[in-house]
């Protein structure tokens, strides 16, 4: 709530956005407590820590290390990848423990909470910003709560920009199908 950021609870340092700027936007939500807590699934999504080396002991853990850094030497990767699943297995405890592979556990939330997760990239361009990766949101994502004044103006202006600049592109798409015809 408003009244737990001002507390300074999730209080984030302000940060200026600029033109040419690409950012990664993540949010979660939860009408639980808010601290999603590993679960007592086994991880089974790694990546890799390319600044560590070790020499690794077990035949298992060199063979997965080599696979990883010839695959997914800077992407996630599941174990169910590799043609020796079992041998993985075995190699990533050792791994892990020495902190070239990262793993991503699966997290839970508190009992019967409800939990949405988004993501998008966004560029920040001259002609304006631009969401060049994610999902639109659902249709049964919708509040009854309505903006401010302020902020549904602003909003309202950034709706009647973007029809301004559909209706443009669209009129530029017509008549160059037309020039070509």
């Amino acid at each position: 709530t408003a009244d737990d950021l001002e507390a300074g609870e999730e209080k984030l340092d302000e940060c200026t956005f600029e033109q040419a700027e690409v950012y990664a936007v993540d949010v979660a939500m939860s009408t639980g407590d808010g601290k999603p807590r590993p679960g007592v699934l086994r991880t089974t999504v790694f990546k890799r820590n390319v600044e560590a080396n070790y020499k690794l002991k077990m035949k298992n853990s060199r063979s997965l290390l080599a696979q990883v850094d010839k695959k997914f030497p800077t992407l996630p990767f599941t174990l169910a990848q590799f043609e020796d699943e079992r041998g993985a297995k075995m190699g990533v405890t050792e791994c892990i423990a020495h902190g070239l592979l990262t793993p991503y556990p699966v997290l839970h939330e508190a009992k019967d909470a409800n939990v949405a997760h988004f993501k998008c990239t966004v560029l920040l361009l001259p002609s304006g910003t631009a969401r060049v990766t994610g999902l639109d949101m659902p249709e049964y994502f919708k509040t009854d709560k309505k903006p401010e004044e302020d902020i549904q103006q602003m909003l309202d202006e950034i709706a009647a920009a973007a029809a301004k600049k559909a209706k443009k592109k669209a009129a530029k798409k017509k008549k160059k199908k037309a020039a070509s015809s």
